[in-house]
């Protein structure tokens, strides 16, 4: 009967090692352990990583696609302007083409000589130089540049007109001009036509006496 006993303790004591072998086995599949979590954590940031570098491709593919988009559209402005500049210039040569066309067919223009006669010999003297001005143009505003046509006069009758001579005349007989302007209204149109048409006639003498030389 001792033997019978020791028999059933052993295998009630191998059925509860077996129980107690299966529980803890059973535990630790469905628990989660620091290696099986690192793994998972690994994965995890793996997957992220991949997505992170996805996004990123994708961003720059869409910035490389503006860029080029922006270098195509300027190219064509550059190109937009210049065909727009060409097109103005062409118009511009154009144009000028047909003025040229224009002043061709108009007639020259004439001399100054031919335009106003020549003072008469009551007014002045072309052997001498002497001039006999009218009674307008004595006042003392018109001394300075009545002294400055005497005197080219003067030189142009001794050693002949030259261009140096007729601007002289020129010049002073137009200040003279815009001194007279002024005076309009004292002397009236009756007065101011006359001296007018006297100092028209004087601003272009030292041309009318380069022209009896030729």
């Amino acid at each position: 009967m001792g033997r019978w006993c020791l028999i059933f303790a052993s295998a009630m004591a191998a059925i509860a090692g077996a129980d107690c072998h299966a529980q803890w086995y059973g535990g630790f599949t469905e628990a989660a352990t620091p290696y099986s979590a690192a793994v998972r954590s690994e994965a995890e940031m793996t997957m992220a990583r991949g997505a992170a570098a996805e996004s990123l491709g994708r961003a720059a593919i869409s910035r490389e696609e503006a860029r080029s988009a922006y270098l195509d559209n300027e190219a064509k402005f550059i190109q937009l302007r210049r065909e727009n500049r060409d097109i103005k210039d062409a118009r511009e040569a154009q144009k000028k083409q047909e003025q040229k066309a224009k002043a061709a067919l108009r007639p020259p223009p004439k001399p100054l000589t031919a335009l106003y006669p020549r003072l008469s010999s009551d007014q002045i003297d072309p052997l001498t130089g002497e001039i006999h001005w009218p009674g307008c143009l004595m006042g003392g505003g018109y001394a300075d540049d009545r002294k400055s046509v005497e005197d080219a006069l003067r030189t142009q009758a001794e050693y002949g007109p030259n261009d140096r001579t007729s601007k002289t005349i020129y010049d002073a007989s137009h200040r003279m001009m815009r001194t007279l302007s002024g005076e309009y209204g004292v002397l009236g149109p009756a007065d101011y036509a006359p001296c007018r048409k006297f100092l028209t006639s004087l601003s272009v003498e030292g041309n009318h006496a380069q022209e009896a030389l030729k």
